[in-house]
């Protein structure tokens, strides 16, 4: 991994962690890039791995592709991919290579899959695998009383927005449907991976809207306290203006809890015959709000029954293991063939 991301406490005893550095860019062109390969060449030469598997297309993906390693595969996350098409020819052409050179592509959604095809990826290399969730711990559960009253949500109806508090996620349209729903409905943000700015725009939109009482800011949520989250939400809203098939979906769904999403490509292909009607047009909060209101009011049946949909989904497509499995696999054939 780069040294200049932090290193998650609480690895696995079997994962060793080894760094290299990224070198800032240079007055002579090209010559940060081979900085970096050397350093990277170093990291895999003590790491001496059989598969070199990079995240992210932009960045890593071209760093992979870079180090002459073989094989090496690329997992595409979204906007890695879908915002190349209009990006200027230093960022397509890399992006292309890589892809390209890739043993293996994985992407989370058939969308996602095509626009790296498009970009250069071979179709027969591109697989679809789930970053997945653990359905154990995502699961239906009794109300979070102690959560409910920390958040002041005693007697309200949550709205979870757990997407990062960048403009990208759109969650300025969460706080104007907010002011569209009844004075019940509160929202909730984490605030991971935040713009920092982004906080005090949507406190102000807020304030301006005469909603900011029902606003709630809570830090970055733990992953181990997210099942808590979703079991206090009535509803969880995605409505970003770009997306690949999110981990929030899996994990609202595993919960059994009503999601609604951003009418694009993915989504559209998440939520077909479980829950279509939950899509919502780009940036519109009144279809947004019109949304989340529907599902709140929803009667108790159709709230089991579309939770028992979600849930069921979410096992056969997104469970973790299996889809760790597919991944294993995918590696056992690209050593196999030397």
């Amino acid at each position: 991994m780069p040294d200049d991301q932090p290193i998650e406490p609480g690895l696995d005893e079997r994962i060793r962690v080894g760094v290299f550095t990224i070198s800032r860019p240079l007055p002579i062109r090209g010559l940060a890039s081979l900085r970096t390969r050397r350093s990277l060449g170093r990291a895999l030469h003590e790491a001496r791995p059989d598969v070199l598997h990079a995240h992210f297309l932009r960045r890593y993906g071209w760093m992979a592709n870079l180090s002459g390693f073989r094989p090496f595969a690329i997992t595409v996350w979204g906007s890695d991919v879908f915002g190349v098409a209009g990006a200027g020819w230093w960022t397509r052409r890399p992006s292309s290579r890589a892809l390209a050179a890739a043993a293996l592509v994985t992407a989370d959604s058939r969308a996602l899959a095509d626009a790296a095809i498009e970009l250069g990826a071979r179709p027969e290399r591109v697989h679809l695998i789930q970053f997945g969730v653990d359905p154990e711990r995502f699961r239906p559960g009794p109300d979070p009383d102690a959560l409910r009253r920390r958040l002041d949500a005693t007697g309200r109806r949550v709205v979870l927005a757990p997407r990062e508090m960048r403009p990208l996620y759109r969650q300025d349209v969460v706080v104007a449907a907010l002011a569209e729903l009844p004075g019940d409905v509160i929202a909730v943000f984490g605030e991971g991976g935040q713009d920092p700015d982004e906080r005090a725009r949507l406190e102000a939109q807020a304030a301006a809207l005469g909603v900011r009482d029902r606003l709630r800011f809570v830090p970055a949520i733990p992953h181990g306290e997210m099942p808590d989250y979703y079991r206090l939400a009535g509803v969880v809203v995605s409505v970003p203006e770009s997306d690949a098939w999110p981990v929030t979906a899996f994990e609202a769904m595993a919960s059994g809890v009503p999601i609604v999403m951003s009418d694009l490509p993915s989504a559209r292909e998440g939520l077909a015959g479980l829950d279509p009607e939950a899509l919502v047009p780009v940036g519109d909060p009144a279809a947004t709000a019109r949304t989340i209101l529907a599902r709140l009011d929803a009667s108790a049946a159709d709230r089991a029954a579309l939770a028992a949909r979600f849930r069921a989904a979410a096992i056969e497509r997104g469970s973790t293991r299996l889809n760790l499995l597919r991944v294993e696999d995918e590696y056992r054939r690209l050593t196999a063939r030397g």
